[in-house]
């Protein structure tokens, strides 16, 4: 096969020879709704977010065999933990039983998950509570109190709702990995320290972290305690971590229910010889009826709770949506993140007429539905099913549970995200992930855990504001005997030549780096000048800018006037058809810089580009329907050598030296051994 000759190895080379390379079809046609009615597009697209529909044909008696054993097996771990989460909630016990009914069902209707596990779970609890005892005054009665927690739960869930229909599932991504771990494990403290008041049977009143341990430490030093209380917490914590590390090490597939045997041996011990402690009492038997709760009463109040609503909704999804993709990634099968927003947000909704709080997916008991085998979202439905059952003939066994217990089912399941090994690791590989672990720590210990989400929230844009401000700027250097170039500051063998800069930016250029960047290459050409070398060609590496916005462009067009003035020309290289095309767009590619000084690599600006005189911009025509004529390639074939034979008038010394200066200490593989190798392509 005869490949062609390109008369020039620049982007107008391939333009001239093989068409226009920055035309973009669509990969596929889209579907054309023009004539149908609008009630009938808004059926079909209310009906596309009904998830069960896409698979319950195709539902199985093996898929339903595991479900059923995955949703039971769930329940027996969901009954105890939600039970014990509307304690943080400060909640009656039923409510909690409540979050693990209705909220279960509508969210198999919509999810695209198939093994996460909806229902309370401590971290949202927590939230829940900091932003309902804001919203209610301090005289306040439990009726108004569940009302407002009612309320927080179908306002976050709308915000969810709305969220996902306009696409925000991408928010999740702009909270960085160690913000959500530092502010997990201060949380994960914070509950902990919330359930000292039933380990030592006393009331500790309400305060922050650091107070209650101190008040928690006072008594306990004083023996101002209920002794039974901390006998009964501390025992149920030894039987249940017991169980679970034994079932770990003799019988690791089968789960061994440690939390459901707590509270059942206990129940019966507070049964049988009534301790002199405090247990939860009667729960209502029978099945929610829908109510809604009571609205705000003033425009200001509204604020407050939409305020205290998106707190919760944001944390909600966060933390659902990072276990959905764990999962997803785990079985193989794709998260939507939209979908999940809707799928959440519904849950709540209807949570809440249903007298359920807030929310959100649980780790642990996901956990198990991927290690017994769940195959779809229908083990919730499972797990509905046992919960009313419970709610019908089973709630008044639970009468003696003592609070101590579920003081210990909550330290139990909490003690996996008390996680400071993650801030040892950060220390050693990103101080800055580091700073962000610990703002994000402190400030949700010592304060409340709606700044601490704030804040990490501002932290984490902050630390992402400061990358792509200040990216990599680095200079690049051939490797002897090679077409490869990289960092000199890297790689001191890498050999520069005299009188030209090529660098590369890696970074996509836009308003907030763009000064930095003419900065940068400013700096660089003085330092050149200085040393003698007087700069006469800058060749721009595009590998890592694909796209160029307006202030950047008027940045770049004010670096290249100033360029030209000096008699230094500018080159590119490596360009992708978004920049080119938005070059273009701008009038930049055409009167400044121009397809002949834009090349296919490094390398080919390096022999063709750096070895003649500045040139001005042209920009050739494409060839038709993609076939180079005769005429195109011999008109720029004669243009090139019109170019080379005006060079060898003007001839220049070239001779050989190394430069092992940079602007930044970073290489563009970050130390992971990435190996960046130039080829020969479209530049697309």
């Amino acid at each position: 096969m005869r490949h062609r000759q390109l008369p020039e190895r620049t982007e107008g080379g391939l333009r001239a020879a093989y068409g226009d390379g920055d035309h973009v079809a669509p990969l596929f046609d889209p579907e054309d709704d023009r004539g149908v009615p609008i009630h009938t597009r808004v059926l079909r697209a209310a009906l596309q977010k009904v998830q069960i529909l896409t698979w319950v044909r195709s539902y199985s008696r093996a898929d339903a065999m595991s479900d059923v054993r995955a949703g039971v097996t769930v329940s027996v771990v969901l009954i105890p933990q939600a039970i014990a989460y509307a304690l943080l909630v400060e909640v009656s016990p039923v409510n909690g039983l409540y979050a693990s009914f209705v909220p279960l069902i509508v969210f198999t209707l919509f999810t695209t998950s198939k093994h996460m596990c909806i229902g309370p779970f401590a971290l949202i609890s927590l939230v829940v509570a900091s932003v309902a005892d804001g919203l209610v005054p301090a005289e306040r009665t439990e009726e108004m109190y569940l009302g407002a927690v009612l309320m927080l739960s179908m306002l976050a869930g709308l915000l969810q709702v709305l969220m996902g229909l306009v696409g925000l599932g991408v928010i999740s991504s702009f909270l960085a990995d160690p913000c959500i771990a530092g502010f997990t494990t201060a949380v994960a403290l914070i509950i902990m320290s919330s359930q000292l008041k039933y380990l030592l049977g006393i009331s500790l009143g309400k305060s922050s972290m650091p107070v209650t341990v101190y008040r928690a430490l006072a008594a306990f030093f004083t023996g101002n305690v209920n002794w039974w209380a901390f006998l009964v917490c501390v025992s149920a914590f030894a039987i249940m971590y017991a169980i679970k590390r034994g079932g770990q090490r003799f019988c690791a597939k089968v789960p061994l229910f440690e939390q459901l045997i707590a509270v059942v041996f206990f129940t019966g011990v507070n049964y049988a010889a009534d301790i002199p402690i405090d247990a939860i009492g009667d729960i209502p038997r029978g099945l929610p009826v829908p109510r809604m709760p009571p609205l705000p009463s003033s425009p200001a109040l509204w604020g407050a709770y939409l305020q205290g609503a998106a707190v919760i909704a944001f944390t909600a999804f966060l933390v659902s949506m990072s276990m959905a993709r764990i999962f997803g990634a785990k079985h193989e099968y794709v998260v939507d993140g939209n979908q999940e927003l809707v799928a959440l947000g519904m849950a709540n909704v209807f949570g809440g007429l249903f007298g359920a709080f807030p929310v959100s997916g649980s780790f642990s008991r996901s956990a198990v539905v991927s290690a017994v085998g769940g195959r779809t979202a229908m083990h919730g439905i499972v797990q509905a099913a046992v919960i009313m059952l419970v709610l019908l003939w089973l709630t008044p066994l639970f009468r003696a549970l003592p609070f101590a217990v579920l003081a210990a089912i909550i330290f139990m399941a909490l003690q996996s995200l008390v996680d400071f090994s993650s801030a040892k690791v950060l220390w050693k590989s990103s101080r800055a992930d580091f700073a962000l672990w610990i703002i994000a720590f402190l400030v949700t210990a010592f304060f409340d855990v709606q700044v601490g989400l704030v804040v990490s929230l501002a932290a984490s844009l902050g630390l992402l504001v400061l990358r792509t401000s200040r990216p990599r700027w680095v200079v690049l250097g051939r490797l002897p005997g090679t077409d490869i170039f990289r960092d000199v500051t890297r790689y001191p063998s890498a050999e520069t030549l005299p009188h030209v800069l090529v660098c590369r930016f890696d970074a996509p250029l836009h308003f907030a780096n763009a000064d930095f960047f003419a900065t940068s290459l400013h700096k660089r050409l003085r330092v050149m000048a200085k040393t003698g070398d007087e700069p006469t060609h800058v060749l721009l590496d595009c590998s890592s800018i694909h796209t160029i916005d307006a202030s950047a462009n008027t940045a770049l067009k004010q670096l290249v006037t100033e360029l030209h003035r000096k008699d230094i020309a500018f080159l590119l290289a490596n360009s992708r058809a978004p920049l080119r095309e938005a070059l273009a767009k701008f009038g930049t590619l055409q009167k400044l810089i121009g397809e002949n000084n834009m090349f296919i690599t490094i390398a080919d600006g390096i022999e063709h580009g750096c070895s003649r005189p500045r040139q001005p911009p042209r920009v050739v025509a494409a060839a038709d329907d993609g076939v180079a004529t005769d005429d195109r390639l011999e008109s720029a074939a004669e243009h090139d050598g019109a170019d080379e034979e005006q060079h060898r008038a003007a001839p220049r010394a070239a001779t050989s030296s190394t430069m092992q200066l940079g602007s930044r200490g970073d290489d563009a593989d970050g130390g992971l051994g990435h190996v960046r190798v130039v080829v020969h392509s479209e530049g697309s």
